[in-house]
């Protein structure tokens, strides 16, 4: 028998040698049940306004926040402390605009970046002086860029760019340098609207940022006008699977009709491809890879007298390989290559399996619907579906606001493949996804009775999807409560994310990333079938995007390598695109592309591959460590049982007397 002190020995050890963090694993329930949590104090329990945009402003390779005061006028920056597990105000980094200066403006946008390519974050804010005046479209909507010394504070000598009409323009790469220009339409006093580049010409001896000059028009094509709508749904990403980067540009026509325009990405430009219609009462526009057939797709909320739905417009492009020797498809080793006859099919017919519009109706609270603008900002701020794939299954999940005009919430809906009760025929035969409403474990996320905008975020830099909710003070001003969701949904998935920095040789720094980034990978499923996914690295920066500075993205149960993956940076003469071989899951791929003096290309790259173990895996190390010596011990112990046992059989036998051979 085994003694008593033997059985409870490694209990009692592992209690005495884990830190009193890891006591509280065995102690509160949070850590125990999966689902999701709030945490009750992250640091921004007293902000005065509303989280504006995510960015790494102290290249710690944790995520910060850029905080919009309640009046618009003032910005403050909030440090992420991974020790202390809550945010920290960053004492010099402050922006204030004040009513009284020269051009004053209320601030309505955010742009984190790096606008004079030194490698530090700088900050591009843009606003008008009354955006919610019914003469606001024909007032300018002012810039100005706050350069970052890298010393976790921006430079108080702003310069001003010059301004452009309402509609906010978004930063993209109009000539393959790498560093950020801006498209939109310049301010110009007429109704002339033309769509215009901000380029980026900056030198360090000169104060002029951008030069503003037309987009490039040929003037053989038959290019259809596109004045922009307000809010649009702009995008710097990539649509004819190329891993170039592309524009898709939301247009209002004189009857109030909302079509897009998608300008594909050439060598040295990007020429008109496709426009089309978009539904009634449509809202934002977001893109990602609903399906996980390596194209990126449309989702939008859209209302109308039936209520709003959920549509999902599937980009409709040449497949993955299944064999060699499949046609008309894409090699998993040729992930980059474009196809021109890509298209977005928006009929409504049953036939149709690239188009899913869903009702949610079973789905949301009752008397609820979908909410496209926040009236409580001042000027015009869209409220979008957030995607983020908060199981880390592969495939994209959404995050919506509703309200029923007395309460509001925030509802997690979980992509699954689609089914005859929910989709056609024809999308269930092509394997397309709808959604299911997430109830069990998301509790504290359904409690919330105020919210008016939530976002995806990973915290403390460990993987997983959390949740940020941002809800109603009731005094009608841009003021946000802060409620940070954990997300401790356990299960046995894996992940990768991935940063792509702006190729600044000298200095990089983590939170300047280069916005639409691509990137395009490969995986083998559970059932050993290999599949496609692209994700899309900062596409969207318009009306408080608050997109995270990273791509993180599921891989599904699988823990074998990323087989391939494409990463798109630069349309810089051939040298467009990189690619990976067997890239390990559960870690962080950080992509420096970089252009040394004396190449004329892009051509020289610099890649850092960082596993990101958690904090426990030194624990987990000491543990087993312990544990073996414990079992050894009882080893041993039970062996020197067994042989004294044996001992003392041997003495008795050899007392014993055998009678009957006397």
């Amino acid at each position: 028998m085994v003694p008593f002190f033997v059985k409870y020995l490694g209990f009692l050890v592992l209690l005495i040698i884990l830190p009193p963090q890891t006591h509280s694993f065995f102690q509160r329930e949070k850590y125990i049940t999966s689902g999701l949590y709030l945490i009750n104090d992250v640091g921004l329990g007293n902000i005065s306004g509303t989280v504006a945009a995510f960015a790494d402003f102290n290249s710690d390779k944790y995520t910060d926040i850029l905080v919009l005061s309640s009046d618009q006028r003032s910005i403050s920056v909030y440090l992420w402390n991974h020790a202390n597990y809550k945010f920290t105000k960053a004492p010099d980094a402050d922006i204030t605009i004040s009513p009284n200066e020269n051009n004053s403006f209320i601030i309505t946008n955010i742009l984190p970046g790096d606008y004079n390519y030194d490698g530090n974050l700088d900050v591009l804010v843009m606003g008008q002086a009354n955006p919610s005046s019914n003469n606001r479209e024909q007032e300018p909507l002012l810039m100005r860029v706050y350069f970052g010394y890298g010393n976790d504070s921006f430079n108080s000598n702003f310069i001003n760019v010059p301004p452009a009409t309402y509609q906010q323009p978004i930063p993209f790469d109009f000539d393959g340098d790498m560093k950020i220009d801006l498209i939109g339409h310049r301010f110009d006093n007429n109704t002339n609207r033309v769509l215009s580049i901000w380029r980026n010409i900056y030198k360090e001896n000169s104060q002029e940022l951008f030069e503003v000059l037309p987009l490039p028009i040929p003037s053989d094509s038959n290019v259809p006008p596109c004045i922009l709508s307000d809010p649009h749904s702009n995008a710097f990403v990539d649509l004819n699977g190329d891993c170039r980067s592309d524009l898709f540009l939301t247009c209002k026509d004189t009857s109030g009709k909302i079509t897009y325009q998608i300008w594909t990405s050439t060598m040295d430009s990007y020429v008109f491809s496709k426009s089309g219609d978009l539904p009634q009462g449509v809202g934002q526009i977001s893109f990602a890879d609903m399906d996980g057939d390596g194209t990126l797709d449309m989702v939008f909320p859209a209302c109308n007298n039936d209520g709003c739905k959920i549509h999902i417009a599937y980009n409709k492009q040449m497949p993955l390989c299944e064999n060699k020797d499949s046609k008309n498809c894409r090699k998993a080793t040729e992930l980059c290559i474009a196809d021109n006859n890509f298209n977005f099919d928006m009929t409504t017919d049953t036939s149709n399996d690239g188009y899913v519009v869903l009702d949610l109706q079973n789905e949301l609270p009752a008397g609820e619907n979908i909410v496209l603008l926040d009236p409580d900002f001042n000027g015009v701020l869209p409220v979008s579906l957030r995607i983020g794939d908060y199981n880390l299954d592969g495939y994209p999940d959404i995050l919506v606001i509703t309200s029923n005009y007395k309460e509001s919430h925030v509802t997690l809906l979980e992509s699954i493949l689609c089914t005859t009760r929910k989709c056609s025929a024809s999308s269930v035969s092509s394997q397309r996804r709808t959604f299911i409403k997430v109830s069990d474990g998301a509790q504290p996320l359904i409690n919330i009775k105020n919210a008016k905008n939530a976002a995806f975020l990973d915290l403390d830099e460990d993987g997983t999807m959390d949740i940020v909710v941002l809800t109603a003070t009731g005094d009608k001003t841009a003021a946000r409560g802060v409620q940070m969701i954990h997300n401790n949904y356990f299960n046995d998935a894996f992940f990768l994310k991935t940063l792509v920095l702006n190729g600044v040789a000298h200095r990089q720094n983590f939170g300047v990333n280069y916005p639409g980034a691509e990137f395009k990978f490969t995986v083998l499923d559970t059932s050993g079938k290999k599949r496609a996914n692209q994700v899309v690295q900062y596409p969207q920066s318009g009306y408080l995007s608050l997109q995270t500075p990273y791509s993180l993205f599921g891989l599904g149960r699988t823990n074998n390598y990323v087989e391939e993956l494409f990463v798109g940076v630069t349309r810089n003469q051939s040298a467009y695109y990189t690619s990976f071989t067997g890239v390990i899951p559960n870690s962080q791929l950080i992509i420096i592309p970089y252009q040394p003096e004396g190449v004329s290309d892009t051509s020289t790259w610099s890649r850092e591959l960082y596993i990101h173990p958690g904090d426990w895996v030194p624990w987990v190390l000491l543990i087993l460590i312990i544990v073996t010596i414990i079992l050894a011990i009882v080893v041993f112990t039970l062996n020197y049982i067994e042989k004294r046992e044996d001992e003392n059989e041997k003495r008795k036998a050899s007392r014993f007397v055998n009678f009957d051979a006397m």
